[in-house]
């Protein structure tokens, strides 16, 4: 925001020194000079190597150089003192310059010098003391000669293209005694040396820039960085946007004089250093964009103790805890400072607003946007009467507004959108906001009541109301707002007709979505509206005109009916977006529709068009578009070759239509698909290998009639996160380096999935057994894989349990065979399993019980055998889990497992009843052996195989056998024993 760039003021008043003392003092009587003739000369042997396109040097003309643009002349000797050359272009720098042997002020920023080097004659120019190269296009190693400008003061060497300039060494640096001013933003500095060398050495140094150098935290853990007493004169210090890690940097410790301190887009991680509260100067403290942690308390400390404190912003960093802390009164220094405050996007700060916020008199902006807040809005922020600008949107704040904001007259911008505000907003909210440029209160439960001639008290530009309450009907003190541009009040429960004064409205920008408003579309609108969102309406009837100036069209869910108009390019030639998706619409697709050549977005999806997408070579006029959404419509035919020829397209759903035909192979043009959805379709043929090529992250190809195998190529998706094949007929095996599929695995450091942004879409997907809609918020945690309902043959490949990041996996209604993988708890995010309906067989590993977040298991018909693992939740799963095989055991099936029976414990009453149950046994079993006799070895076999009990008493019967016949020969051998002790000795 510039608040924290001291870089003006020092800049003027170092202009205002010296031999710029007289201009700055006032006109007063300046005794006219006439330039050298010398100098005169070297100027304009300069002008021949600058390319003037914008005219700046055409007042170089005439004998007095000293009234030429750019040019100022010493009054007393004539001179040239200070040229300043912004804004120009050159393919080299003639050294003419050196000429100017007075010259202390050359600023030829802003130029285009077409990557050369620095003029290494500029370090004979001894007699500068202001030198700005910034953002001029120079590239190479800044030359060590700009050292013997001993003069020097401010040097300038910012630079927009790290890569463009370099500083090897900052030894040449520590000639520059009178040094006061140094920038060196945007070079790559990650390998200099003397640093902090340079920093001991120059004591008049009071502003240091290294913004964007690439600068890492090892740099200053060096042993020989350390910071003397002279670095301490350092007033402003820039470091934002390096790559400093870690910890805060110690030596910054030292730096007590320090007025400005930098910080941001960083990646410091330590809590808030408390020792900060010693910088007894420090006015603007910018820590945003890092991972600063810990305790708020400490930052609240200095905020309600620092007394020079005028700015701090610690946007996007973790701080947590609560801030409502109450530090008694603040000292008056405190009190009348701080002019700003951002503390926006810290989600772990909760609790409620602080009310010493209010004690703040001089604050101007207040930023507690992204936050935990909770609670209600403190009235005593309504007593800050400097304030202009509030943002405490999105949050968790309830309770209604306070009447007292509305005496703010000097706010411009207030916005308390997305919250759990509540109750009534009437004109006292409104009072005294007299200069009320932005109001936005969207996206809350709030009731607007007002008296019908209400004439607000402002002219705002943009007003963001939806999901107020507002009444039936539109407002009509809108008609009051001479000025808006930007207009919200969706799902507001207005009905009716849409108004004809809107067109008196200079509207830019108008929600309207989430209403009862029917009628036709057409309507006069403002000449100058270019977005109209009117979705989730009663619209009815056909599209017969439009704005012509439209960029942006939402008329999604209405009751659209007709055919799309033949002249739609005419009528809306600058469209941009175009959303008519959720209608009646009918008809055949129009020409003119792909000759809009800004078009970026289109949805016609869930509407009744029919016929074939045309084949038309004016395709390609569509460079621009990336979403194109045809779905659920009545479209047939093979797609054109022609598609190819969109060559930007990310999203292509062409889904639940009549398509057939092979998929044309100049799809392969469009190698920025992220997203394919050609389900429920008739697609047929093989699946193309160069779809490998495309970086897909959804490939849906469901229900339809794809054949052969499923070719490795698309292994080489390294994105693919949803890969649904159900309902075709792939043979083959599943490829093995499925595996590899990295958008389905989890990055470990992290958390989350590989994955890019989603736009406003939606897509169907079979998961947990049922058919469901995910849309942008969802879909980017989905990572699925879809291939039931095929012909697949051969084992499930283990490398399959690498997928981590699975959500679902469906393999259902093939002809698998062979075991479930061993590692099948590699899959730590499944969710849901499907393997029925296929032939694997052997046991079900135990690691599956390691699936910690499955709720959804279907193993049914297979050949499974032996017992279900125990563990987690796998035991609260239905039985249905496992139906149709019938050699599974153990919970939560009925059938015991072998081991179960003999492993429980007898209770005395089963234990009667085993006895009484025993005999009886016995008795058959002594017919079964007499029977077994006369029939045979085999026969009394075959009815062992028949009875389970039979065998246990059979086996029962062996074992009693053996004990009696191994006591028999135990009781023998010890008798022999004791016949051979008695006799034998």
């Amino acid at each position: 925001m510039g608040i924290f760039s001291t870089a003006g003021l020092f800049l003027a008043v170092l202009l205002c020194n010296g031999f710029f003392l007289q201009s700055c003092l006032g006109s007063g009587s300046i005794p006219a000079v006439t330039c050298i003739e010398q100098e005169r000369q070297a100027l304009l042997k300069f002008k021949r190597s600058l390319t003037d396109t914008t005219r700046r040097l055409s007042s170089w003309t005439g004998e007095d150089c000293c009234n030429w643009e750019g040019i100022q002349c010493d009054g007393n000797t004539s001179h040239v003192v200070k040229l300043d050359l912004k804004d120009l272009e050159a393919n080299e720098v003639y050294p003419s310059l050196l000429e100017l042997k007075y010259l202390e002020h050359l600023d030829l920023s802003r130029n285009d010098f077409h990557n050369i080097p620095i003029p290494i004659f500029l370090g004979s120019m001894t007699s500068l003391r202001y030198l700005n190269l910034s953002n001029s296009g120079f590239s190479g190693r800044v030359p060590h000669h700009l050292g013997n400008v001993s003069n020097l003061m401010v040097l300038d060497l910012n630079c927009i293209n790290t890569e463009s300039l370099t500083i090897d060494d900052f030894r040449w640096v520590f000639r520059l005694s009178s040094l006061q001013y140094l920038d060196a933003s945007g070079m790559n500095l990650s390998r200099a040396l003397n640093l902090g060398v340079m920093l001991n050495m120059i004591p008049s140094l009071t502003e240091l820039r290294l913004s964007r150098c690439e600068l890492h935290s090892t740099l200053f853990l060096a042993s020989h960085f350390y910071l003397n007493s002279t670095a301490s004169n350092i007033r402003t210090l820039d470091l934002s946007m390096n790559s400093l890690a870690g910890e805060f940097p110690k030596f910054i410790e030292n730096l007590t004089a320090l007025r400005v301190l930098d910080l941001s887009f960083n990646h410091l991680n330590s809590s808030f250093p408390l020792y900060l509260e010693n910088f007894k100067s420090l006015e603007h403290l910018n820590l945003g964009d890092n991972s600063f942690n810990g305790d708020v308390v400490g930052l609240s400390r200095l905020l309600l103790t620092q007394c020079t404190l005028k700015s701090l912003d610690i946007t996007n960093n973790r701080f947590k805890g609560q801030m409502s802390r109450s530090y008694g009164n603040l000292s008056g220094c405190a009190m009348y400072n701080l002019e700003m405050l951002i503390l926006s996007d810290n989600p772990f700060i909760s609790g409620n607003l602080p009310d010493w916020l209010g004690q703040f008199k001089r604050l101007k902006y207040l930023d507690l946007s992204y936050n935990s807040f909770s609670g209600s809005i403190p009235q005593s922020l309504g007593t800050l009467s400097a304030l202009e600008v509030l943002l405490i949107y999105r949050n968790q704040l309830n309770g209604t507004i306070p009447v007292s904001l509305g005496q703010l007259s000097s706010l411009k911008i207030l916005d308390l959108s997305f919250n759990h505000l509540e109750g009534v907003v009437t004109e006292a909210n409104f009072a005294n906001l007299t200069i009320l440029e932005e109001l936005r209160i969207d996206s809350n439960f709030l009731t607007l009541k007002v008296i019908s001639d209400w004439m607000p008290p402002f002219q705002v530009q943009s007003l963001r109301m939806g999901s107020c309450k507002i009444g039936t009907g539109f407002p009509q003190w809108l008609r009051t707002q001479k000025k808006v541009s930007l207009l919200d009040i969706s799902n507001a429960s207005i009905s009716g007709t849409l108004p004809q004064w809107l067109d008196e409205m200079p509207l830019q920008t108008l929600f309207l979505s989430d209403n009862l408003i029917g009628g036709p579309i057409f309507q006069k609108f403002p000449s100058t509206l270019e977005a109209l969102f009117l979705s989730h309406n009663l619209i009815s009837g056909p599209i017969q005109k439009l704005p012509p100036t439209l960029r942006q069209l939402d008329l999604s869910d209405n009751l659209i009916s007709g055919p799309l108009p033949q002249n739609i390019s005419e009528m809306v030639p600058n469209l941009e977006t175009l959303s008519l998706a959720g209608n009646l619409i009918s008809g055949l697709i129009p020409y003119s529709l792909w000759e809009i050549p800004d078009l970026d977005d289109l949805d016609l999806s869930r509407n009744k068009l029919f016929g074939n997408l045309p084949r038309y070579k004016g395709w390609g006029a569509l460079s621009s578009l990336r979403i194109m959404k045809l779905s659920s419509n009545k479209l047939s035919g093979i797609l054109p070759s022609s598609i190819g020829n969109f060559t930007s397209l990310e999203w292509l759903h062409l889904n639940n239509n009549s398509f057939y035909g092979e998929l044309p192979s100049t799809l392969r043009n469009c190698t920025s698909l992220m997203v394919l959805d050609l389900g429920e379709n008739r697609f047929s043929g093989s699946i193309p290998t160069w779809i490998g090529d495309l970086s897909l992250q959804v490939l849906r190809l469901h229900k339809n009639m794809f054949i052969d195998n499923i070719p490795s190529q698309l292994c080489q998706m390294r994105r693919l996160q949803v890969m649904d094949f159900g309902n075709n007929h792939f043979t083959g095996p599943i490829p093995r380096c499925f595996g590899n599929l990295s958008g389905m695995i989890l990055d470990e450091s992290n958390g989350f999935y590989i994955n890019i942004q989603w736009v406003e879409t939606s897509m169907m997907q079979v998961i947990k057994g049922r058919e469901l809609e995910f849309t942008r918020w969802n879909l980017e945690l989905l990572v699925n894989m879809d291939l039931s309902r095929n012909n697949l043959v051969g084992s499930i490949p283990k490398e399959i349990t690498n997928l981590s990041g699975l959500l679902g996996l469906n393999l259902s209604h093939n002809n698998l065979i062979g075991k479930i993988p061993e590692k099948i708890d590699g899959l730590k995010s499944l969710e849901s399993l499907d393997f029925s309906m296929n032939q694997l067989s052997g046991i079900i590993p135990q690691s599956i019980s390691g699936l910690n977040f499955l709720s959804r298991l279907n193993l049914s018909y297979n050949n499974l055998s032996g017992r279900i693992p125990m563990g987690n939740q796998l035991q609260t799963l239905p039985p249905s889990s496992y139906l149709g095989n019938s050699e599974l055991c153990g919970d939560p099936l009925p059938r015991k497992c072998h081991d179960d029976e003999k492993s429980q414990p007898p209770t005395a009453t089963s234990h009667r009843q085993e006895h009484e149950e025993d005999d009886s046994e016995k008795v058959w079993f002594y017919v079964a052996i007499m029977s077994g006799y006369a029939t045979g070895l085999w026969g009394f076999v075959g009815v062992l195989l028949l009875k389970k009990s039979w065998r246990h008493a059979y086996f029962q019967f062996v074992v009693m056998v053996k004990d009696k016949v191994l006591l028999a020969i135990a009781l023998r051998v010890a008798q022999l024993k004791n016949y051979i002790n008695q006799f034998g000795g």
